[in-house]
């Protein structure tokens, strides 16, 4: 078993983390056993490395920050998983690793489906669900305009306000993002520009 370690932070990520050897104890009491299946890369997990991330574990640490595995093993007093069962790992436990022990009371019991999709769940559709919920009280048929539309959040969101009855206004930096912002479903795609609040209001009517 390897786990991916960094000893210290630096500018170049890549220079700073190594994969060594991993040697796992048998899971205590209120622990699981969890072979990782699959756990993304995500840019905060790079700006960890860097030390440019506004929350730092402490060092020696593991990277990774989501992630996704199957149930390996039961500590003692755990009677909610069974050994196999699909589980979403909690975040921040450091999920580069082949194999860890989590405890069983962070873990989200998840159906079988595929795990590379199962491992983003932790950070970028929450962060789109509560764009749409926390900050203004939407009704189906209301516009919702967001920028950096081609990121993994903004995708999340177009899907997810077309399931709520919104519809998006997505804006991207570049001509060539905008036909795979279409192909998620955003109802208009914009290329940014000085002139973008005029082709806004044109293209939704003077829309709220």
């Amino acid at each position: 078993m390897l786990k991916a370690e960094y000893q210290q932070r630096g500018p170049v990520p890549q220079d700073v983390i190594e994969a060594v050897q991993l040697q796992l104890p048998e899971p205590a009491a209120g622990q699981v056993r969890v072979k990782v299946l699959a756990a993304p890369i995500n840019p905060s997990d790079v700006l960890t490395l860097t030390g440019a991330y506004g929350m730092l574990p402490p060092l020696p640490a593991i990277g990774g920050n989501e992630g996704v595995g199957r149930v390996e093993a039961l500590g003692e007093g755990v009677g909610n998983f069974k050994v196999g069962q699909t589980v979403l790992l909690p975040v921040g436990c450091g999920t580069w690793v082949t194999a860890m022990n989590a405890p069983a009371d962070k873990l989200i019991p998840l159906p079988d489906a595929d795990p590379l999709q199962l491992a983003m769940l932790t950070v970028n559709p929450p962060t789109a669900s509560l764009l749409l919920s926390e900050f203004v009280d939407l009704k189906p048929g209301d516009w919702v305009i967001q920028n950096a539309a081609n990121s993994g959040v903004g995708s999340y969101l177009i899907q997810l306000a077309k399931l709520r009855g919104f519809k998006t206004i997505n804006v991207v930096r570049r001509e060539s993002a905008v036909a795979g912002v279409e192909a998620e479903g955003g109802d208009l795609v914009l290329v940014d520009g000085p002139d973008l609040a005029k082709r806004v209001r044109a293209a939704t009517g003077g829309a709220e």
